[in-house]
């Protein structure tokens, strides 16, 4: 498949759906073919279901086998997906619970897929095992999402590219200027009107670069742009797709890390050289790209200095007026006669009398003010000397201090940060900017560990075991626990039980049987764990028994109980979906209380000629629950081995006491007698009278 419209289903629309979601048409074959379940269901118009049928298709052309080829009925799928929901509850990932649906059972013709399967599987669930006692793993796994592959970097206002031609005006309006300023000058005074108006500039070319700027101007020069690279002059562009999937990387590279501290080397691309370099970079950026507090003590000091700024200035202000009011309140003005006639006469100012008076005052709380607000700041050298003109010279109360002078200290720190920042954002970017695709595979691995490990986490929890595959026509297994009973009421009773030609067989080999017994005694559960254990052992999984023998088959056909006797029309198609069992092809028939679909003795004919057309077939093997087991035998002409579920009373809560395990060759009856009696006693009064007297016809 070389595009998206080689795909079944896909046509030029839904298409561009695809390629507008996943950015390009060679991503979004990606995400088919790969099985991405998770993100192919968010593309517009696209729900989970569709996605699922739609990879099933995918699979299906490239691998020449569906779903359908094995679950050959709906009640098979049933089965199938009800296990496929257990298993997800071991998922700590979206991706990983859809992708699970990637797994379906292979006929016997496929068995090199299964056999395939089954290596992998395996390797998860020892890897599950050496991971369950690490309670960090399952909260890192969480944390891991699909890449968001899409980022479009903000325009960064306080860079600029100045050049001095054309030319390379041109070329860097067109390579930078979507997210960087490009201006062209033609003087050096054009230059520092322009360069004013950032923090960083890059200039290009050697035009000024003898020219004596001022202090405040000091571009970084490049005598190609074209040589540049882009974490050079624009790193947020780089650094921008890891922040935007900073959670994600930084959990995959710890699932790595655990991974290789338990067990073996897992994603072998990134060594552990690389793996610890990529980590450190990692650490040293925040989610919105920018560098993250802690790793440069002088850009924590200019941030924290823009933080409390505003604070620290009014605290100060106001402790100045406060202190500059308790002087002026407790000083005393003496003036000596000549002074007097000097005020009175015009040659001196009264005000310029006062204000020599105070000016010591004042000049002392402006100075005592400067000072702690430099303290308290943390400022420099450089900073104190922009500090030291916050407070105008001349005398003024209230004190108030100089906003255009704040406004430049703040400019001066802001300009700083911008600095220091850009240098350690390009030493982070030239690092990251050689990760970025060998991430997208890191990240695509660890959630299809995910996958994988749920699998093993589902084998652990369960204590399922790798069934043996054999070349016999049967199904055989020792202490089999059905896993929806399992999953509602946390134990259950184990259960031994073999079909066909296994070494846990009785001497009665028959890959024909009849499963009857007391009602509620488990013939349901019992045909359950059968398709359980088929339906796992051919998707390549463990199985849930303590040891399990199969041989491979190419489809199962799962019938549950029909509800009633059955009208005409429905009775000719149920016979109908039985007729597929006719052909030679190896299977597996389970059929649940099929004598239900019309009277007891019609019924038993038409159950006894299925036997015979199976056991016809020495590729198949079937189980058929039912309560007719004597009309059945009395109209089969082939050998038919009836084995027994029987009950034998009630224990002290009224539940009927069951050996859950089958006695072979053993007709077990219904027992309705016991349900009757349960009832009985139950109640009280005539509801106990009248089911006293049911329970009588029973033993008269």
């Amino acid at each position: 498949m070389k595009t998206l419209q080689d795909i079944p289903r896909i046509g030029e629309k839904m298409a561009q759906r695809f390629i507008g979601h996943f950015g390009s048409e060679e991503a979004a074959l990606d995400a088919i073919l790969g099985g991405d379940i998770a993100s192919i269901s968010e593309v517009e118009g696209i729900g989970q279901r569709y996605a699922i049928s739609l990879v099933h298709e995918v699979h299906a052309q490239v691998e020449g086998v569906s779903i359908s080829d094995f679950l050959k009925t709906k009640e098979s799928v049933d089965i199938y997906e009800r296990l496929l929901d257990i298993i997800k509850q071991f998922a700590h990932t979206r991706y990983a619970k859809d992708k699970l649906h990637i797994y379906f059972p292979y006929p016997a013709s496929k068995k090199d897929k299964i056999e395939s399967v089954r290596e992998s599987v395996s390797y998860y669930v020892d890897t599950a095992s050496l991971l369950r006692d690490n309670s960090d793993f399952p909260n890192l796994l969480s944390g891991i999402r699909p890449l968001n592959l899409k980022y479009n970097p903000p325009q960064i206002r306080e860079r600029a590219i100045i050049t001095v031609n054309h030319e390379d005006f041109e070329y860097a309006r067109q390579r930078f200027g979507s997210v960087i300023d490009v201006q062209m000058v033609s003087t050096p005074s054009e230059f520092v009107d322009v360069a004013r108006g950032y923090s960083h500039v890059i200039a290009s070319g050697a035009a000024f670069l003898g020219f004596d700027f001022p202090e405040d101007v000091e571009p970084e020069y490049v005598s190609d742009l074209q040589r540049l690279e882009d974490w050079q002059v624009v790193p947020e562009q780089v650094i921008g797709f890891f922040a935007k999937n900073l959670a994600t990387i930084e959990c995959s590279v710890a699932v790595i890390q655990a991974i290789r501290e338990a067990s073996t080397m897992f994603f072998e691309k990134l060594d552990n050289e690389h793996l610890k370099e990529l980590d450190m970079a990692l650490s040293m950026i925040d989610e919105t790209g920018d560098v993250k507090a802690g790793n440069d003590p002088d850009i924590d000091r200019l941030n924290s200095i823009i933080e409390n700024m505003e604070t620290c200035i009014s605290d100060a202000v106001r402790d100045a007026n406060s202190r500059l009011d308790k002087c002026l309140t407790e000083s005393k003005l003496t003036i000596s006669g000549q002074d007097m006639l000097k005020v009175v006469s015009g040659d001196v100012q009264l005000k310029e009398m006062l204000e020599k008076e105070v000016s010591q005052s004042y000049n002392t709380v402006v100075k005592e003010a400067k000072e702690r607000i430099s303290k308290e700041l943390g400022l420099n050298k450089k900073e104190m000397l922009i500090a030291d003109s916050l407070f105008p010279d001349e005398i003024m109360h209230p004190v108030e201090v100089d906003r255009d002078h704040v406004n430049a200290l703040k400019q001066n720190v802001a300009h700083n940060i911008h600095n220091k920042k850009i240098e350690h954002k390009r030493n982070i970017s030239k690092t990251l900017h050689g990760y970025r695709d060998i991430v997208q595979e890191m990240v695509r691995s660890v959630l299809d560990f995910d996958v994988g490990f749920a699998i093993g986490c589902f084998a652990h929890e369960y204590a399922l075991t790798m069934p043996e595959l054999v070349d016999k026509t049967g199904v055989g297994f020792v202490k089999g626990e059905n896993l929806f009973l399992r999953s509602r009421y946390g134990e259950v009773t184990p259960i031994d039980y073999s079909v066909g030609d296994t070494a846990y067989s009785p001497q009665d080999k028959s890959r024909v049987v009849l499963l009857s017994g007391v009602n509620s005694g488990g013939k349901t559960s019992m045909l359950e764990l059968l398709a359980q254990c088929i339906i796992l052992a051919h998707m390549g999984f463990p199985t849930p028994a303590k040891l399990l023998e199969i041989g491979m088959s190419d489809g199962l056909y799962y019938f549950a109980k029909s509800k009633g006797t059955l009208d005409a029309g429905a009775f000719e198609t149920t016979l109908m979906d039985f007729s597929v069992v006719a052909d030679d092809s190896s299977k597996v028939v389970l059929v649940d209380e099929m004598e239900s679909i019309t009277e007891p003795g019609a019924s038993a004919k038409i159950i006894a000629g299925i036997l015979e057309v199976l056991s016809e077939n020495r590729n198949s093997m079937a189980v058929f629950v039912s309560h007719l087991p004597e009309l059945i035998l009395e109209n089969t002409e082939c050998s038919v081995r009836v084995d027994g579920i029987e009950a034998s009373g009630l224990d002290a809560d009224l539940n009927l006491i069951v050996e859950r395990t089958p006695c072979y060759n053993y007709i077990a009856k219904s027992t309705p007698e016991l349900i009757v009696e349960r009832l009985s006693r139950k109640t009280n009064g005539g509801e106990q009278a009248f089911y006293e007297k049911l329970r009588a016809k029973f033993y008269s």
